[in-house]
């Protein structure tokens, strides 16, 4: 169906007149009567009783008026919502990152400034992050550490130290001892992430590029249940800095031995980038970059 004609039969029936309804839709009277009559002719029927008072509406009009008034009306609410979504006074803005703890500071900032936006939030490894943005199931990522790709804006935000942990009641925490040499793990309890874990692979490779043969003895999934693990004494713990929380059943110690850091990295895809939802969050995500 043309909506041109539709919308002109809509304007003519709500009108009650041709002339009413060309001055409503600037256009010309002759351009309202053929949209209506092109209208009529495709569906070999009669919309309207003309007379010289003007037109009314067949019992076929009737019916038609009231699904163009709702066609219509649909039309206006999708206008209002994209016109909405454009102001970013709607919308959804949709998040993956490894960790929450950067992106929730940066999700609050944003909500405070663009509080009518919905946040969708994802927290998952590296492996699942990188997927979802890719399939384009998220708009925006933050994730440790990054391999190139074409598709992808991948902006450095953050770097920390990895540091290692250990309960409150080990002999290291009992002498306050603050730093230590990577060697000094070979005779201890080590507690690891799953082999996925980005700080586990910069560990790795630290150990090996000094022939160090340290194993774990338990793998645990999630960061959680590693520092609780740890703060129950089972085992000394390594972890980024930024995602040990202050917690006085756990010690913390540098490594001195050793440059271990990992690099947080803000992502998007590169079609993607210049969408208003994603201009904005990164906009507001800028004020956090170090």
């Amino acid at each position: 169906m043309n909506l041109s004609q539709l919308r002109a039969f809509n304007v003519v029936a709500r009108e009650g007149s041709l002339t009413r309804a060309a001055e409503h839709l600037s256009i010309s009277q002759p351009a309202v009567t053929a949209h209506v009559r092109a209208l009529e002719e495709r569906y070999e029927l009669s919309l309207f009783r003309r007379n010289s008072r003007g037109v009314t509406l067949t019992e076929v009009g009737e019916e038609l008026l009231k699904i163009s008034v709702q066609i219509f009306a649909l039309e206006n609410e999708a206008a209002e919502l994209l016109s909405a979504t454009k102001e970013l006074r709607s919308g959804t803005c949709r998040i993956a990152a490894g960790s929450p703890y950067f992106i929730v500071p940066i999700i609050a900032a944003f909500q405070e400034k663009y509080p009518k936006i919905h946040i969708g939030l994802n927290i998952g490894n590296s492996q699942k992050v990188t997927a979802d943005l890719l399939a384009e199931k998220v708009d925006i990522a933050l994730q440790t550490e990054w391999e190139e790709n074409p598709l992808v804006e991948a902006i450095p935000f953050y770097r920390h130290r990895v540091v290692v942990f250990c309960c409150h009641t080990h002999p290291w925490a009992q002498s306050n001892k603050k730093h230590i040499r990577l060697s000094e793990l070979s005779a201890e309890k080590m507690i690891w992430r799953e082999p996925q874990s980005i700080t586990r692979q910069v560990f790795e490779k630290a150990c090996q590029e000094k022939s160090l043969d340290i194993k774990p003895i338990m793998e645990i999934a999630s960061r959680e249940s590693l520092f609780e693990a740890v703060a129950a004494g089972l085992g000394v713990g390594i972890v980024s800095s930024h995602e040990l929380p202050r917690d006085q059943r756990v010690h913390t110690l540098n490594i001195t031995d050793a440059d271990l850091k990992t690099t947080e990295y803000l992502l998007t895809l590169k079609r993607r980038r210049e969408l208003r939802i994603v201009k904005a969050f990164h906009s507001v995500a800028e004020q956090f970059r170090s």
